[in-house]
C-alpha cells in the first residue's frame, strides 16, 4: 500500500474541494494518507496560478517538497496557467485541474474510479505536521471539544473583522480554517471569460455546468444534515445553465423555495450575469434567502474594463447592484477590484472607489496588478509603476475609512468592510 500526503499552497475553495474529493478517491482504493511528508512515499501538492503571488508560493512549495524521499506530483493550476515556467522549473509527474481523472495514472484505482467518486461538499483542511501551528491546527481538529472551541474562536475573530460575513475569508483563501456549519455545491467548472490579466481558463477549461437536479439533490442532503450555511461556487457561477438548457435564476430559484431556516452565499457572479439576470435575482433576492454576493466588478471604469475584456457598461452594473440592495436590505454584496492595470489614470482608479460608496458595497478586497505571463495584458503599456500603485494603496485605505468603511491591509491588497 502506497502511502500518500497531501499537501497545498493558497488554494481557492474549488481546489479544495477536487483535493478533498482526490482524497476520498485516494482512501477508497486503499491508499494511505499520512500527515507528514517523511512517511510519505508519494506527496500530492495542489497549486494555484491565478496571481503572481500564489504562483510564487506553489513554485516555492514543490521545491520545499522536493527535498523529501516521496515521489512529488503536482495539480491544481500552475501547470497550465504557468506552463512555460512550470515545465522548466518541475520535471516530475502533474495533471491539471480540468484534467482531474488523470489521477488514475499515477494512482491507479483498485476498486473504483475517480468518475465515482462524488464531488464533495466539505473543504479539504491541510492535517500538516511540519510547523508547531500545524500541529496545534491538528490536535484541535482531534479532539472534540477542543475543535468545537478552536472552531468557535476563529469564526468568532471573523465575526469581528468582517461582521457576519465572515464567509468571505474563505472566499479570499487567507485562512485555512475549518469555519462551522458551511456546506459548498460546485455548480459547474470551466470559465466562460476571457479577460485580459488571467491564464485561469487554461487551467479550468471549457464551460460544464452539473445538472440542476444534482445541484438540488446536494442542496437537499444538506438540509437533511442540518447545514444552514450553503456556499453556490463556480469559476464563473453567473454562466451556469448555459451549456444544458438552464440557468441560474431557475436553479436559485428552485433552491429558495424549498422550506426550511438556511441562507444561501453565491461566489462569483461576474457583472455580466446581475446585468443580464437582473429582474430574475431581484425577486428571488426578495424572498430572504440570499444572504450574500460577490460581484467582482474589478474597476468602475468604462474604458479600463475593455481593456480587461470584461463587461464594462458600468452604469448598467451600478443599477443591478443598487436594484439588489434595494430588493433586500439584509443582502451583503461584496466585490474584487484591482488597482493599477495598465494605463490605469489616477482618475480612472479613483472611479473604481467613487463605484464602491455610490453602490453602497458591503465588503471587498482591493487587489493590486498581477498580470500572468503569456496573457494580452502583458503587453499593455504604460505600466503603472509600484511607486503609484502603493500611493493609490494608501490612498484607497484614507478615502474608504472616510466613506465609513473599516479596512485591514494584507501585504499589498486591503479587504474593507462597511460599518454597521
Amino acid at each position: 500500500m502506497k502511502k500518500v500526503f497531501i499537501t497545498a499552497g493558497i488554494i481557492c475553495d474549488k481546489r479544495k474541494l477536487e483535493l478533498n474529493r482526490i482524497t476520498q478517491y485516494l482512501i477508497r482504493n486503499d491508499y494511505e494518507i499520512v500527515d507528514s511528508p517523511k512517511k510519505a512515499d508519494v506527496i500530492l501538492i495542489s497549486t494555484c496560478g491565478v496571481g503572481n503571488s500564489s504562483t510564487n508560493i506553489s513554485f516555492n512549495k514543490i521545491k520545499e517538497f522536493s527535498r523529501f524521499n516521496g515521489k512529488v506530483i503536482v495539480t491544481g493550476c500552475l501547470p497550465d496557467t504557468d506552463k512555460k515556467k512550470f515545465d522548466e522549473f518541475f520535471k516530475g509527474k502533474s495533471f491539471s485541474t480540468k484534467h482531474l481523472d488523470e489521477v488514475e495514472l499515477y494512482f491507479p484505482r483498485t476498486k473504483v474510479s475517480f468518475s465515482e467518486i462524488e464531488d464533495c461538499n466539505y473543504l479539504w483542511i491541510n492535517e500538516n505536521r511540519d510547523t508547531i501551528n500545524d500541529v496545534v491546527k491538528l490536535l484541535c481538529l482531534k479532539f472534540d471539544l477542543i475543535k468545537r472551541f478552536y472552531v468557535s474562536f476563529f469564526n468568532n475573530l471573523s465575526r469581528f473583522l468582517m461582521g457576519e460575513n465572515h464567509w468571505m475569508l474563505q472566499a479570499f483563501y487567507a485562512l485555512n480554517l475549518p469555519l462551522d456549519n458551511q456546506y459548498f455545491i460546485r455548480i459547474a467548472s470551466g470559465c466562460w471569460g476571457n479577460c485580459s490579466y488571467c491564464a485561469t481558463r487554461k487551467a479550468v477549461g471549457d464551460y460544464t455546468s452539473k445538472p440542476l437536479n444534482i445541484c438540488v439533490n446536494e442542496f437537499k442532503n444538506g438540509l437533511e444534515k442540518g447545514y444552514s450555511h450553503f456556499f453556490l461556487t463556480a469559476e464563473d457561477t453567473g454562466g451556469y445553465g448555459l451549456d444544458s438548457n438552464s440557468n441560474l435564476p431557475e436553479l436559485l430559484d428552485t433552491m429558495t423555495n424549498i422550506d426550511g431556516e438556511y441562507w444561501i452565499n453565491i461566489y462569483t457572479l461576474n457583472p455580466q450575469w446581475a446585468v443580464k439576470y437582473i429582474d430574475e435575482l431581484e425577486e428571488i433576492v426578495k424572498k430572504g434567502k440570499i444572504k450574500a454576493i460577490c460581484i467582482p466588478i474589478q474597476s468602475g471604469n468604462h474604458r479600463i474594463l475593455q481593456q480587461m475584456n470584461r463587461y464594462s457598461d458600468v452604469e448598467k452594473i451600478k443599477s443591478a447592484l443598487i436594484r439588489l440592495k434595494k430588493a433586500n436590505p439584509n443582502l451583503s454584496v461584496a466585490t474584487h477590484c484591482i488597482i493599477g492595470f495598465p494605463s490605469e489614470t489616477d482618475q480612472e482608479f479613483k472611479e473604481t472607489l467613487d463605484f464602491i460608496t455610490s453602490t453602497d458595497l458591503d465588503l471587498g478586497l482591493m487587489l493590486s496588478i498581477s498580470i500572468k505571463a503569456d496573457t494580452e495584458a502583458e503587453n499593455f503599456e504604460p505600466k503603472v509603476s509600484r511607486k503609484e500603485i502603493s500611493k493609490r494603496l494608501r490612498y484607497t485605505q484614507k478615502y474608504l475609512r472616510n466613506s465609513g468603511y473599516k479596512t485591514f491591509k494584507i501585504k499589498d491588497d486591503i479587504i474593507f468592510r462597511k460599518n454597521r
